[in-house]
């Protein structure tokens, strides 16, 4: 396990390292020490001892053990090979697809060559119960060699499609010949180039080879992940596929392959004891967890989402924090969720886009930026946006802010007189137009007769001030102008209304 261990402590330096010089948190795969894989469906297109009639014999490359020997109930030395049954009717012999990720020793085993050449071909697909951000696999063989020639490949539909991930050959011209034309160098030019290595082919160990695959590292925004849409879409699977194409073979061993000769054929096949997946939920950057169990689905795993998110993927902001339309995390910004700003007098929102275009709507910042458009104003105050204003009959009290609950007071004014609003601050009555004063008790300029207050009667043109005695309602004539209401010339003046001498 040192291999394992010296590469998952690297791939943690890896995330570890992407911090910038402020410590701002990164957000990228988290591959932690979870095994996406564990204890989820695995299912195999072949198992050695399914579907034949009788116990399936095999026998392993690395020949008889001496020690045992002396004991054959359960194992026998077969021409200086030590063989075993497939079994699937004795546990001890049982090697199907589901121990792949039980966590225990036992493996999983494909049918011998023995039984067919097109067992050269079995695929073994792992259903991870939801979509993730897959940053490695690593998978441990039982007791045969790698495969060959292999393919690690992923499903973002639930196992309807499959697209590569990555190629695995024993040389170039065999990836070329089995692949097509791929990358083969370990430093990719693209975010989603698919390689074809050659450096987990060889034939040895014939037990327990290890195979480790980092979908992130060496490539253009491995430490800009959050960033690149392409990575991110690149590390996306809901299934994961090994198709396993050729097992190794030990030299010189091809023909006798070919001519079937069962000695040899019933020492060739597939077996895989563990797969391992880091990775994380996709949680767009705004959890750093994904431990908490879905009620309705006990292998699939939800996001602790953080930054005011909601949804199974944090895919959406939590109400009320709608200020602004919900964004993915960024290398150097959360882009949390904002709270509407109500200045503390609703709990109610709503988005509006044209809002937001218009930029109408005051943050809690103190910017005009977002959409947020609260509802349902309390404390005595209303505002089509953001509660921003005492509501009619009550005014703003000085040197008390508008986010206090009680910035608002109502309006000390007689509604006969006034409009029953008053000013902010002073709370002065804005009385209606017939009135004024601090209280609206006297009869404005052009009106007479409080408290009816009726439109003074006096000619514009002859009148002193344009206006009448506001108690009596006598029009103070120039001297030019006589009557009533100066709608004639004094004596000695001619031609009203002009009244000329």
């Amino acid at each position: 396990m040192l291999i394992v261990t010296v590469f998952i402590i690297s791939l943690l330096r890896t995330i570890e390292s992407q911090q910038d010089n402020t410590g701002s948190e990164q957000y990228i795969p988290q591959s932690d020490t979870q095994n996406w894989a564990a204890g989820k469906k695995v299912v195999a297109t072949a198992t050695c001892g399914e579907n034949v009639s009788e116990p399936e014999l095999f026998c392993k490359l690395t020949g008889a053990n001496p020690d045992l020997e002396g004991d054959l109930s359960d194992h026998q030395v077969i021409q200086g090979q030590y063989c075993d049954y497939c079994n699937p009717r004795n546990p001890s012999q049982t090697h199907s697809a589901e121990f792949v990720t039980d966590g225990t020793e036992r493996w999983w085993q494909s049918p011998p060559l023995s039984r067919g050449l097109q067992y050269n071909e079995v695929n073994l697909t792992i259903d991870l119960a939801q979509e993730l951000h897959v940053g490695y696999v690593y998978i441990t063989m039982g007791n045969s060699p790698r495969p060959r020639v292999f393919a690690l490949e992923r499903s973002k539909d639930n196992g309807k499609t499959w697209t590569p991930w990555q190629f695995f050959a024993d040389s170039e011209s065999e990836c070329q010949h089995h692949f097509g034309d791929y990358e083969y160098s370990e430093n990719l030019d693209a975010d989603d180039s698919v390689l074809c290595t050659t450096k987990f082919s060889d034939v040895k160990p014939l037990e327990g080879g290890e195979i480790y695959v980092s979908l992130i590292n060496n490539r253009p925004s491995a430490e800009r992940f959050q960033e690149s849409k392409v990575l991110k879409e690149w590390t996306k699977a809901t299934n994961i596929r090994l198709r396993l194409l050729r097992v190794n073979t030990l030299l010189g061993r091809l023909m006798a392959i070919n001519q079937q000769d069962v000695t040899v054929t019933r020492r060739y096949f597939y077996s895989i004891k563990g797969i391992s997946v880091g990775g994380s939920c996709i949680c767009n950057g705004h959890a750093r967890e994904c431990t908490k169990p879905d009620p309705k689905n006990h292998l699939k795993k939800l996001c602790e989402c953080q930054h005011n998110t909601c949804g199974d993927h944090c895919d959406q902001c939590c109400y009320p924090f709608i200020q602004k339309k919900w964004r993915p995390a960024e290398t150097h910004s959360n882009n949390e969720c904002e709270r509407c700003q109500c200045n503390g007098h609703s709990d109610t929102c709503y988005y509006s886009e044209e809002v937001a275009q218009n930029k109408s709507s005051l943050d809690i910042y103190g910017n005009y930026e977002g959409g947020g458009v609260c509802t349902n104003c309390q404390h005595n105050t209303e505002g089509c946006i953001n509660c921003q204003k005492c509501r009619r009959g009550y005014y703003k009290r000085a040197n008390v802010l508008m986010n206090a609950r009680n910035a608002c007071a109502k309006c000390n004014c007689d509604t006969i007189f006034s409009s029953g609003a008053c000013d902010d601050e002073t709370g002065r009555c804005q009385c209606k137009p017939e009135f004024s004063g601090p209280d609206c008790r006297r009869c404005n300029e052009g009106y007479f007769g409080y408290p009816r207050c009726q439109p003074c009667r006096c000619h514009v043109n002859g009148t002193r001030d344009k206006v009448c005695d506001p108690s009596g309602g006598v029009c103070p004539c120039k001297e030019n102008y006589d009557g009533p209401n100066c709608d004639q010339c004094a004596q000695g003046f001619y031609n009203f209304p002009e009244c000329k001498r």
